[in-house]
């Protein structure tokens, strides 16, 4: 066969197999008009392909397509593609584009996003085509030296003296005496008699006055390769030359921590385990991608090199040039040899620097996994205006619109959004919290007139973001995440930072622009369920309690707190107290104390199904409770409660209840907006708190709701916020307490 004709003849050969598997395509109908692009996402590095019936099935019109005119983008750069197309100016039946694509591998996503375009001004960028003829004069390339890594990411931590942006994800915690075995298994063997570079990526989680305080070994095949000794909470990465003649294809690498430094504990976490090694120029599972970088037969650059690739099952083979991903070049007239087992693809090129290459059969040519119609919400239209901004996912838009549409009964400009169509118009499609803080900023700079007042999330949030965990909670409106630095550092939700749009205006570098709350919620059933919650508690003709219930801890001073409260509340006011000292004082048992305990956690029940306009917990607590281990209010005594016709607004003056982004379950804050009963809304911290800013922030609650009649959730809790800030409480507090509700709910008035 001419490896001049070889690009024709396997041009015909991929046409035949697109026809082979696609459906009947329906005659052409009358032009309408065309969206404005193919949304594309991919997951793996490769070579993809897209028919004219792929287009079609997306709900393209692609006999209306000018082939010229299709260009391709990541993350507003353009991409060099193939069209190939019988006709010059008309896309056809049979017809297909080429192009390369890689995935990602961000703190938020492995999905990249590419956009097919038609309709865009210009010429769409063409790959460029190299000659890889064989000469024989060239050196040839056997071997290139490769990386092999391999990660898992199945439990998360966060300790003191983490970076925001730190990589919180690990493979296994392993503690002193652990001994642990991994798998490694290399793509292809490495070569004999040739230096293999071992590292295995650890975070000190332990840190003690012994220095040093880690001690690990690692072993290779039960062949001891490693050992050394390490300090602290930070990373270290334990670096191995070790001789190929240790490895097998399929390896085991034990890691093990004899506990032998002297420190009272010694406990690390394997994050991650690579490999350096030279390996043959030979395909796995007919791929290969080729980096041929410090290659120890070239000399100087420029090079002529010569590469053979074996192992290839199949004589329709494509090579590219995809050093720069966005100028991809295919390598042609290349030779191709048989040697009664496998293929060999040999072509020369030119090599000024690094080269990548990526060589495959024809049959690992692939269709994109998910391909969609992009349709514009216009998000960056200056038409647009809100006084509400709703945002939630796509799935769940159906479900918010009663509210949608009270909130426009009320006289409010109404505008419901879902995170997707943020992420395609404000981050090229890619999921990333940062898109949702880059619309509501355009929103309030650039929308009609007034400027939002309202900000509303709808959906679960997690820090798994990319959902490590199997039984993790969906991102539907994920949380942006910062680190809490105090008696303990965590990594916490931010909502605030959402709307916070104008950092450094006027000296503003932390204070909102708009009102924010948020809502769980991972299914349109559950949504609906709360949206109706929310209208039922609108449109009801139940007067508010003239009640506030006051819960404390076990310490004197929580007492205190939930006392100063008092003098802002209207005369009349009836007061319950659920003071735990005073239920524990004369408990002499630890069963007393329990059933005690018990007689705290009934009456608070009794208190809000009798009626509690607000509910003020001030005390220890945990995600899911109140009084940490004691227990005093957990998420089942939530569900148990009977007040659907008198829900509670709940101040949780307490650590973490209003910690959302746990991966496996809902904070007690969200428990209380997911029961049939519960609360209304909920403003609690998502991270530490500290008594002296729980009591200028509760006041400046207290005193707004009773003495100022500021009635919508968010005019409470941002005006709250903002008062105790002016008095002098930390940012941590502007922060870290959230508001879960609808911020523009208004509380009844209790005349």
């Amino acid at each position: 066969m001419s490896p001049q004709a070889f690009p024709i003849i396997l041009s015909f050969l991929l046409i035949g197999m697109l026809n082979a598997v696609k459906a009947e395509i329906p005659e052409p109908t009358r032009h309408v008009k065309q969206r404005d692009a193919l949304r594309i996402e991919i997951t793996e590095e490769g070579i993809y392909w897209l028919s004219y019936q792929e287009l079609a099935a997306a709900g393209l019109q692609p006999q209306w397509i000018n082939p010229k005119r299709l260009r391709l983008f990541n993350q507003s750069k353009e991409i060099a593609i193939q069209v190939i197309s019988e006709q010059r100016d008309k896309f056809e039946p049979g017809d297909y584009i080429v192009f390369y694509a890689q995935g990602l591998d961000t703190t938020f996503t492995d999905t990249n996003v590419y956009w097919l375009y038609w309709r865009k001004k210009g010429l769409g960028k063409r790959m460029a085509l190299i000659d890889g003829a064989v000469t024989g004069q060239r050196d040839k390339i056997t071997a290139f030296y490769d990386r092999f890594h391999i990660e898992q990411n199945r439990r998360w931590d966060i300790w003191d003296g983490s970076p925001d942006t730190q990589d919180y994800w690990f493979w296994q915690r392993l503690n002193a005496s652990d001994v642990k075995n991994y798998t490694v298994e290399l793509p292809a063997l490495p070569l004999e008699q040739t230096d293999i570079m071992v590292r295995v990526g650890f975070r000190g989680r332990s840190a003690v006055a012994t220095n040093p305080d880690h001690h690990t070994l690692v072993y290779l095949n039960e062949t001891l390769i490693g050992d050394e000794r390490w300090d602290g909470d930070s990373e270290y990465v334990q670096e191995m030359l070790v001789s190929s003649a240790l490895f097998e294809k399929r390896n085991t690498l034990t890691i093990e921590l004899p506990g032998d430094t002297g420190a009272v504990v010694d406990t690390v976490y394997l994050n991650w385990i690579e490999l350096d090694y030279w390996r043959s120029v030979e395909a796995v599972a007919d791929s290969l991608i080729l980096n041929l970088d410090g290659l120890p037969n070239l000399g100087e650059l420029p090079q002529e090199i010569q590469v053979e690739v074996n192992k290839l099952s199949q004589p329709e083979i494509l090579i590219y040039d995809i050093t720069n991903p966005f100028e991809v070049v295919e390598i042609i007239n290349f030779s191709i040899e048989f040697d009664g087992q496998n293929y060999q693809a040999t072509f020369e090129d030119t090599v000024t620097d690094t080269k990548t290459y990526y060589i495959a059969t024809l049959a690992q040519l692939k269709p994109p996994p998910n391909i969609t119609l992009f349709q514009p919400a216009r998000l960056k239209s200056v038409k647009n205006g809100a006084d509400y901004i709703l945002i939630t996912a796509m799935d769940l838009l159906p479900a918010v619109q009663p509210l949608s549409e009270l909130r426009r009964r009320q006289g409010l400009r109404v505008k419901s959004v879902s995170v997707e169509d943020i992420y395609n118009e404000f981050n090229e499609g890619l999921f990333d919290p940062a898109a949702i803080k880059a619309f509501l900023k355009y929103a309030y700079e650039h929308w009609s007139r007034p400027a939002p007042t309202y900000v509303f999330l709808v959906g679960d949030a997690s820090m798994d973001y990319r959902g490590y965990l199997n039984k993790a909670k969906k991102n539907k409106v994920p949380a942006h995440l910062y680190l809490s630095v105090g008696s303990k550092s965590l990594l916490i939700p931010d909502d605030n930072w959402y709307v916070d749009v104008r950092e450094g205006y006027l000296g503003n570098y932390i204070l909102p622009e708009m009102m924010i709350g948020r809502m769980p919620g991972d299914t349109p059933e559950t949504v609906a369920r709360l949206i109706d919650k929310i209208i039922r508690f609108e449109e009801s003709t139940h007067e508010s309690p003239n009640k506030v219930l006051l819960v404390s801890d076990t310490g004197k001073s929580e007492e205190n707190l939930n006392d100063s409260l008092i003098d802002f509340l209207p005369v009349g006011f009836k007061i319950d107290k659920v003071y735990v000292r005073s239920y524990l004082k004369d408990a002499q048992t630890d069963e007393d104390k329990k059933n005690q305990l018990g007689k705290a956690t009934e009456d608070i029940i009794a208190s809000i199904n009798d009626g509690a306009m607000v509910t003020n917990y001030a005390g220890h607590g945990v995600v899911d409770r109140w009084s940490q281990s004691k227990g005093l209010f957990k998420p089942s005594n939530v569900h148990s409660l009977k007040n659907q016709d008198n829900l509670t607004f709940v101040l949780a003056l307490t650590c973490i209840n209003g910690l959302f982004t746990e991966p496996s379950k809902y904070a007690l804050a969200e428990e209380f907006i997911l029961a049939t009963g519960g609360a209304i809304g909920v403003f609690s911290s998502s991270g530490l708190t500290y008594s002296i800013e729980n009591e200028a922030l509760s006041r400046e609650v207290f005193s707004l709701i009773f003495e100022l009649g500021y009635g919508t959730l968010g005019n409470i809790t941002t005006q709250a916020k903002i008062a105790a800030y002016n008095k002098g409480i930390s940012t941590g507090v502007i922060r870290s307490f959230i508001l879960f509700g609808d911020p523009a709910l208004k509380l009844k008035d209790w005349q």
